[in-house]
């Protein structure tokens, strides 16, 4: 099966929504020592985007939920292609997290920093 690298492409996008919140879920699981569920902020998927160098890949004036589903789209097409594994994202995302990832305030941001990480590795290896 080919896959396509569209990463406006809204089934992709869905498809890596479900992916990402459950790579992460198991980070902060791991990171917190506890099951949790958390969700990944568009917020968060904007910041991971800017700070990997990635922000060529999104048309202008997109907006956060846009910037999210292009994120979204990006990972799970990577995970499809074998550029990334699910235990190799959780476990970037867990080595980059921070104390501030339980902080009201600094959460959206510590979440993208540790994001940022993964989509580094992406950006590289698919030669973005």
């Amino acid at each position: 099966m080919e896959y396509s690298s569209d990463f406006g492409d809204k089934g992709l996008a869905k498809f890596g929504d479900s992916l990402l919140n459950f790579v992460f879920s198991l980070a902060l699981s791991e990171y917190l020592g506890r099951p949790t569920g958390e969700r990944v902020p568009n917020a968060s998927l904007t910041i991971a985007l800017e700070l990997s160098g990635l922000k060529h890949i999104v048309p202008p004036r997109t907006d956060k939920h846009g910037k999210g589903d292009i994120a979204e789209a990006l990972f799970a097409y990577a995970w499809l292609e074998g550029v990334i594994t699910i235990e190799e994202a959780a476990k970037v995302i867990r080595e980059n997290l921070s104390e501030d990832v339980t902080h009201f305030t600094r959460k959206k941001e510590a979440i993208g920093r540790a994001l940022a990480e993964v989509f580094s590795i992406i950006k590289e290896r698919l030669e973005l």
